[in-house]
């Protein structure tokens, strides 16, 4: 989308002074990817745009023929305008992260690694503002703002003198950009918004000067801010939104990101003429929404380049990139014997498998205003990329047991094995391969999920091979099975066994004797009055074999239901030292309580097992009689209640 005031805006910056025209050929522009440090050759400026994006939005300039603070030579940073407590133009010189997209603040794109950038606006809005511009909110409102209404605004300008020569000669520059973006809602020629202009005799090339702002129709049109690359960050905004008839503060998250993007574009066609360059970032223009913007340039002006290895294996896979232009196609040609990756060849980046003879690789990328080309010449190593089949990929073992692994290596003179973990059987010393293919294997034996290397070389070739084996171990399965139990003849008993094995298991109950289906992880028992006690084995195996075992005991009571509670216990000595019922075909307890002589009540419990320990907030009781009471149901849903004394014997 393009504004409508944007020629009355490219009228304003026409009119901007030009830095002295320094000697250039080939060579890039004196600082113009910030290798000074500095803001030195570029002009900067400021301002609010109450009145709208227009002419008058420009309110303080700095001059780049003049020193800081005035103007930009040497600086490093300049305040948002009228508010001398905020950056709102800032040289970054050391790697970062963007608090709200998650982006480097330096960039490496398509193979290339920038070395500066420059950071224009801040999360200030003339209604209130933080006192960092990366500072999320902490829960109170930021001090209001001195400014007058309306958004920030915040531009650097470079005008460059385009060296003389034929126009067949490319003359390149390449920027990336990034920005962050408060989503206000407004109509789309009022939000937030942040772009490149390329200005020349000629007019604007389009396809190197974008325009980003955040669509409304309405309200927000998050499908056409998707296409365009934004993406909502999960952080809130720094600045807290007007609440009609006052409340507390309310930050809403309503940030929208774009991460770096490469454009290049082609000024041969501009040879012995002056062009200029600026990057913009505007708030909104009723100025209660921020934006701001990262820029960084290349400092190869020479054409476009292939990023990539000059120097590479066969049957090597290689990656190649040129940076994106917009709204572009893109040709890739690949020496003979070499293969384009599947999916490969129509964008700004490729992938491919390396013949076994060196050659050009050849880019072009042509759009409505350049058409550029540039070829690599890739030179190959006198041995091939080391090559190997490995069976199995993963697998998975019980804990303790061996993990055969084995490998066919097809291409390769030596071979090692590695790994955090122990060997079985195999060595992890350096082998020579007398020829190929040649089989070679070990036996893992590690105590925990770990993965084996094996890692190949071949004479000729400087990179190494390595496969990589992840064994999975399944750790020991304990099953838990609850304490030995009593229940009564004719009591339903349900049993739960509970294992710790991550992955699905069967169970087998041994004996079966009276138990609806041993082969369920909780059957249910109900027991006869011709038997006594039987204890059960259990185990639960999973898909892998992996198996744990536990045992439990019944003892069948042949009694009716009931409670039975001792009438003395000795906390302080080697046995009977915990005062509690027995529930004896008891389904639940519904309280067991214990009180002292004054009635204060020292002890109580819903649960069966639970008991006293004979102390009070920590302290032993006074060796006396106590009173106990308790209440339970049978399985049948009788009610069971019992009282009576206990001694406590010291």
């Amino acid at each position: 989308m393009v504004r409508l005031r944007l020629n009355i805006w490219l009228g304003l910056l026409a009119t901007l002074p030009a830095l002295p025209s320094a000697e250039q050929s080939q060579s890039c522009p004196i600082n113009i990817n910030f290798s000074s440090n500095a803001l030195t050759h570029w002009l900067a400026y400021t301002g609010n745009n109450k009145d709208g994006n227009g002419p008058t939005a420009i309110m303080r300039i700095y001059d780049s023929t003049a020193s800081a603070p005035g103007g930009t030579i040497g600086a490093t940073s300049f305040p948002e305008y009228n508010l001398p407590s905020m950056t709102g133009i800032m040289v970054i010189t050391r790697q970062g992260t963007d608090a709200f997209g998650n982006f480097p603040t330096i960039p490496t794109v398509n193979g290339y690694s920038y070395r500066y950038s420059i950071l224009l606006g801040s999360t200030a809005v003339s209604r209130s503002q933080t006192t960092s511009p990366m500072e999320p909110p902490n829960g109170s409102p930021p001090p209001q703002a001195t400014a007058p209404p309306g958004g920030y605004v915040r531009g650097i300008k470079y005008q460059i003198n385009v060296p003389p020569g034929p126009s067949s000669v490319p003359y390149t520059m390449t920027y990336a950009y990034a920005m962050v973006l408060e989503n206000g809602t407004h109509a789309s020629i009022d939000q937030p918004m942040a772009r490149a202009i390329v200005s020349t005799p000629g007019g604007v090339i389009d396809c190197a000067s974008p325009e980003y702002f955040l669509p409304t129709n309405g309200g927000l049109d998050s499908s056409t801010a998707r296409n365009n690359g934004f993406s909502p960050s999960p952080i809130p905004t720094p600045n807290p939104a007007p609440i009609p008839g006052g409340g507390p503060p309310q930050y809403l998250q309503d940030v929208w990101t774009k991460g770096w993007t490469e454009v290049t574009f082609d000024l041969s066609a501009y040879r012995g003429q002056q062009v200029s360059l600026t990057f913009e970032a505007d708030n909104c223009v009723p100025g209660g929404h921020f934006a701001y913007a990262y820029f960084a340039l290349r400092d190869v002006c020479a054409g476009l380049q292939i990023s990539g290895d000059t120097i590479a294996c066969s049957d090597a896979d290689g990656k190649y990139s040129i940076p994106s232009l917009d709204g572009a196609t893109y040709e890739w040609t690949v020496p003979p014997g070499w293969t384009l990756n599947p999916g490969d060849g129509g964008g700004n980046t490729i992938d491919v498998t390396i013949g076994d003879k060196p050659g050009f690789i050849v880019a072009k990328e042509k759009n409505s205003c350049s058409t550029l080309t540039d070829s690599l010449f890739v030179h190959l190593y006198k041995g091939a990329l080391p090559k190997a089949v490995i069976d199995p990929r993963d697998t998975t073992v019980c804990y303790g047991q061996p993990a055969p692994l084995h490998a066919l290596i097809l291409t390769g003179t030596k071979y090692i094995w590695q790994s955090h973990e122990p060997f079985g059987r195999g060595t992890s010393d350096s082998i020579v391969i007398p020829s190929v293919p040649f089989a070679t294997g070990v036996v893992a034996t590690p105590n925990q999920t770990a993965d084996y290397i094996l890692n190949i070389r071949n004479d000729g070739c400087p990179i190494t091979a390595s496969d990589t084996f992840r064994v999975n171990i399944v750790p020991p399965i304990h099953i838990d099975l609850g304490n030995d139990t009593l229940v009564v003849v004719g009591e339903p008993l349900q049993f739960h066994a509970i294992s710790t094995d991550p992955y699905r298991d069967e169970y087998q109950w041994s004996p079966s004797t009276d138990l609806n289906d041993p082969n369920i992880q909780n059957p249910i028992g109900l027991y006869p009055g011709d038997i006594n006690t039987i204890t059960y084995q259990v185990s639960a195996t999973d898909s892998f074999g992996c198996y744990g075992t536990a045992t439990v005991k019944v003892t069948i009571a042949h009694t009716l239901p009931d409670i039975f509670v001792p009438n003395a216990f000795t906390p302080a000595g080697s046995t009977n030292t915990l005062f509690r019922p027995v529930c004896i075909g008891i389904a639940s307890l519904e309280y067991f309580r214990v009180y002292n002589r004054w009635g204060q009540m020292v002890f109580g419990t819903s649960q069966i097992g639970q008991g006293w320990d004979g102390r009070l907030h920590g302290q032993m009781q006074e060796s006396n009689a106590y009173l106990w009471v308790a209440k339970g149901t049978d399985y049948a849903g009788k009610p069971i209640s019992k009282r009576g004394t206990v001694v406590l014997v010291r």
